[in-house]
């Protein structure tokens, strides 16, 4: 995959091959067409529709729901149709500023196509003529992009948390920041990936920070979900991910970093249009 590529797959969700998952009146979500089998065992749960599954309206407030889901989500994980479990949650939003709709487990979102939100955080040394830009290597015992290179601290929001606590926690457990100098990040924006992957839909919005690091500086990881650390100039950075090194929300969050900064020369116009695909609408 080329640059162009890497960028267009952050926007590659066809619905062709899902359904709409609701919950109330709206979607929420977007459910694999073969795995709404799986959920027919709980017909108390949904309501299977033309075109779409729906959360029972029996379950009418945040904590029935969050409590369905879960049981949904053991089930799930029983019978292999979810991996990675992480005993942790994650709020259901239709959009980004509205309450919680209930809460589920993080390894569950993706059967469910359910928006997930993160924090990224580019770290670099230098002037945009001599960039160096640090990339931290993801566990090979992670559950989703394992060896694939990532931002220097990126990181899920947990439900009760906002993007800023998310990256001021990450920057302590993945690479080793006081708090005083994580504080010094910068947010610079917010983008949105759709794309299907094996276990559903891989669909997130991504707070992104900018910090800007002294020279000698170095990560250390402490939490075991980094493999290593490298630190890049331009032209490499660019190569790793047009080779597909990056994981490929990483891909978008770096490459519109050294385009922002002005770091490189736009290599192919169509790639600021791809960019501006994966912008939320506001």
């Amino acid at each position: 995959m080329g640059l162009l590529e890497q960028v267009r797959a952050a926007q590659s969700f066809d619905p062709r091959g899902f359904v709409r998952f609701e919950i109330g009146a709206e979607r929420a979500g977007w459910i694999r067409r073969e795995f709404v089998a799986r959920l027919r065992r709980w017909p108390e749960m949904f309501e299977f529709l033309q075109e779409r599954v729906r959360l029972s309206p029996a379950l009418t407030d945040e904590a029935a729901r969050t409590d369905a889901l879960a049981d949904v989500a053991r089930g799930l994980a029983r019978e292999g149709a979810i991996t990675g479990w992480r005993d942790e949650t994650y709020a259901v939003r239709i959009r980004q500023e509205s309450a919680p709709l209930c809460h589920i487990e993080r390894a569950a979102v993706r059967f469910f196509g359910l928006t997930a939100a993160a924090a990224h955080l580019n770290g670099y040394t230098g002037k945009p003529d001599a960039m160096r830009i640090w990339l931290a290597r993801r566990s090979r015992a992670k559950s989703i992009d394992p060896g694939l290179l990532d931002n220097l601290v990126g990181g899920g929001i947990a439900s009760g948390q906002d993007a800023w606590q998310t990256l001021l926690r990450e920057c302590g457990e993945e690479a080793g920041m006081d708090r005083e100098l994580a504080m010094q990040a910068q947010p610079t924006g917010v983008f949105q990936v759709c794309r299907a992957v094996p276990e559903g839909l891989h669909c997130e919005i991504l707070h992104v920070y900018d910090l800007k690091l002294r020279d000698d500086f170095t990560p250390r990881n402490t939490d075991g979900e980094v493999s290593e650390f490298v630190c890049l100039d331009t032209d490499a950075l660019l190569a790793r991910i047009a080779q597909g090194e990056l994981a490929i929300e990483a891909s978008v969050v770096a490459l519109e970093f050294l385009l922002r900064h002005r770091a490189i020369a736009l290599p192919d116009p169509g790639i600021r249009a791809a960019l501006d695909r994966c912008r939320p609408p506001s």
